[in-house]
């Protein structure tokens, strides 16, 4: 079963985009989604899930920004999910209860301090969520990105885990620090 983001949810987030915002200002910053992309946004995060529910992890990879792809081949995604699958069962329910545009620095960093990246537009929505085994901590969030591929799902910790250190559009510095060295050895 899963629920439809309604406008009051989308639009009553004013106090959602102030509680992640550090000073406030976010109708003024012109790389902010709008609140329909919040409402239609929420039609890809759908999708994201729904892929999950029907195992097709390969599709719900495509579905997740191609700057986290970069570091999680569909293998290692197909492991994640399988092990997401194993450990929580199934989405039994998901509800936003919220859902606003926010800015990269008001994103939360990852515990190994992998922050999310300057200069891109998201949406966060915050959900309840019930699984078939798993008692998530409650409320979790999903994270959207907007790419040069649309909208795709760009982190958070909904599936009743983080996604891993890199599941988060990385700093342009965190890439160069993580980039692969391509040496030769003989």
């Amino acid at each position: 079963m899963s629920c439809v983001l309604t406008r009051r949810a989308a639009i009553g987030s004013g106090a959602l985009a102030a509680a992640f915002s550090s000073n406030g200002a976010f109708a003024e910053e012109l790389l902010l989604a709008t609140e329909e992309d919040v409402i239609e946004v929420y039609a890809v995060l759908r999708q994201w899930i729904e892929t999950y529910r029907a195992g097709d992890y390969d599709g719900q990879w495509l579905l997740t920004d191609s700057r986290i792809r970069r570091w999680h081949n569909k293998r290692r995604w197909r492991n994640w999910m399988t092990e997401a699958q194993k450990n929580n069962g199934d989405v039994t329910t998901y509800m936003v209860e919220s859902g606003a545009p926010v800015r990269a620095e008001d994103l939360p960093c990852t515990e190994q301090g992998h922050c999310f990246r300057q200069g891109v537009q998201y949406i966060i929505y915050i959900m309840r969520t019930e699984y078939e085994k798993a008692e998530p901590a409650q409320p979790e969030f999903a994270v959207m990105a907007k790419s040069n591929e649309g909208w795709r799902f760009g982190g958070g910790t909904l599936l009743n885990r983080p996604l891993g250190e890199t599941a988060v559009i990385m700093t342009r510095q965190d890439e160069a620090r993580y980039r692969p060295s391509w040496s030769i050895s003989q």
